[in-house]
C-alpha cells in the first residue's frame, strides 16, 4: 500500500474534499499544503494582483519532509505538487475537472473574474498535471476526470488503483483542448486585465 500520497489539481477541482475522505478511509494524516503554509507563516508575501500568498518553498519543503518522516500514512493536497521532493512521495493523483464546470464552480464561490480565468486556463492547459509529470515521472502520476464523479467514487478509484487494480493508467491522458470550444478557450484566456467584472 502506498503511504505518501499526493492529491493535486487546479484550485476548485475538489482536492481537499477528496484528500480528507481518502485519509479518513485509509487512516492517514491529511495535510492541506496551502493552509499549512499560511498557518505556519511559511509565506514570502501576499500578491495583491493575484489575491493569493506566495509561499516560501524552501521552508515549506523542509517542514513537510519532517512531517513525512514522522507520519506513517499521509495524504497531501496541493496545486503545486512539484515542490515536494520526488523521493519522499509514493504516488500522485491529479484531479481534473472540465474547464466549463470549473468556471461555473469558481464563479459560484464569488472569486474575482481574473482569478477564475487564470485557474480555468491552467486547467484547460493541464498545467498542474504537466508539472507533476515532469517532476515525478510517468510511473508515479495518475489522472482522474472527476467531472461526473462523486467524492466516494473518486476515493474508490484511488484506493483501487493503489491496490493494483486497473482503474487508471499512469501518465497524462486528459486533453481538455480537444473537448472545449474555441469560444470557451477565448473566454478563459482573456484574463481581464483591463475589463474585470
Amino acid at each position: 500500500m502506498y503511504k505518501k500520497i499526493v492529491i493535486a489539481g487546479t484550485p476548485g477541482v475538489g482536492k481537499t474534499s477528496v484528500a480528507k475522505a481518502l485519509s479518513d478511509r485509509i487512516g492517514g494524516f491529511h495535510l492541506d499544503l496551502s493552509s499549512f503554509a499560511i498557518s505556519r507563516n511559511l509565506i514570502l508575501y501576499y500578491d495583491e494582483a493575484r489575491e493569493s500568498y506566495v509561499i516560501d518553498e524552501n521552508r515549506l519543503v523542509r517542514e513537510v519532509v519532517e512531517i513525512l518522516k514522522n507520519v506513517e500514512i499521509v495524504v497531501i493536497d496541493t496545486h503545486y505538487p512539484e515542490i515536494i521532493p520526488r523521493d519522499v512521495i509514493d504516488i500522485v493523483f491529479i484531479l481534473r475537472l472540465h474547464p466549463n464546470v470549473l468556471y461555473e464552480r469558481l464563479r459560484s464561490r464569488n472569486w474575482p473574474i481574473r482569478k477564475i480565468k487564470e485557474n480555468v486556463l491552467a486547467e484547460a492547459l493541464s498545467i498542474v498535471a504537466l508539472n507533476a509529470l515532469e517532476h515525478y515521472g510517468v510511473e508515479k502520476v495518475f489522472e482522474i476526470d472527476t467531472t461526473s464523479l462523486s467524492i466516494e467514487e473518486i476515493v474508490f478509484t484511488i484506493i483501487n488503483t493503489m491496490k493494483g487494480g486497473r482503474e487508471l493508467e499512469p501518465g497524462i491522458r486528459i486533453d481538455w483542448l480537444e473537448k472545449i470550444s474555441p469560444e470557451d478557450l477565448d473566454k478563459f484566456s482573456d484574463l481581464g486585465f483591463n475589463n474585470e467584472v
